[in-house]
């Protein structure tokens, strides 16, 4: 940042030193240009998108999938729960670090029965994954976060719990599925856990 400022300095220095730009309204012009330009550089630096919320959403699904093409031929989900996730290899790549199960942000992922990722009983049909420790860029983007159509239609339920509340989103319930961006932003609070329920 000193190099681009000190830089921008030197080339103003230069501009304004040439007779051609000795009138008051032309350097105005290009003083007005040149911070122009430096504000759209650094909202592009700041403004850009999270590389790690596609890859967190394709480790979602990813591993839905793998639960599920790994059970299909069981009456069930019994038994499954994160460990046993780790067990059979049944996580995205790159989602175990040093034993555990953690999403591209960096943040735990809790496989099981329910959000505190008890172990599946006989007879469950459904299971969740959930991601807790969420901020609220990172509850928003992934609770607006659309699956592909596969993923949809094995998608029961959702959750958002923040600070203080808990929501459910139900296809053609009171909060519906797919949930909107603007939707992200009123259920979303500082601290958040999302869970994602499939069949």
């Amino acid at each position: 940042m000193q190099k681009l400022k000190f830089y921008c300095k030197n080339l103003l220095q230069k501009l304004f030193n040439q007779p051609i730009f000795v009138g008051l309204g032309q350097k105005i012009i290009i003083m007005t240009t040149l911070i122009t330009a430096v504000i759209v550089g650094i909202l592009a630096w700041v403004v850009k998108p999270n590389p790690n919320i596609n890859t967190a959403a394709v480790q979602l699904a990813q591993t839905a999938n793998n639960i599920r093409l790994f059970y299909q031929t069981k009456p069930g989900y019994w038994g499954l729960s994160t460990d046993n996730v780790i067990k059979n290899n049944l996580q995205a790549s790159g989602m175990l670090k040093d034993g555990k199960l953690v999403n591209a942000f960096g943040k735990p992922v809790i496989v099981g029965q329910d959000i505190e990722g008890n172990v599946a009983m006989p007879g469950s049909r459904n299971f969740m994954i959930t991601f807790p420790d969420l901020d609220k860029n990172e509850c928003i983007a992934m609770a607006a976060f659309k699956l592909n159509e596969r993923e949809n239609l094995s998608l029961l339920q959702m959750v958002i719990l923040n600070d203080k509340n808990s929501f459910e989103f139900n296809w053609g319930g009171k909060n519906s599925l797919p949930v909107t961006k603007t939707d992200a932003v009123k259920f979303c609070g500082r601290n958040n856990t999302i869970a994602w329920s499939f069949e």
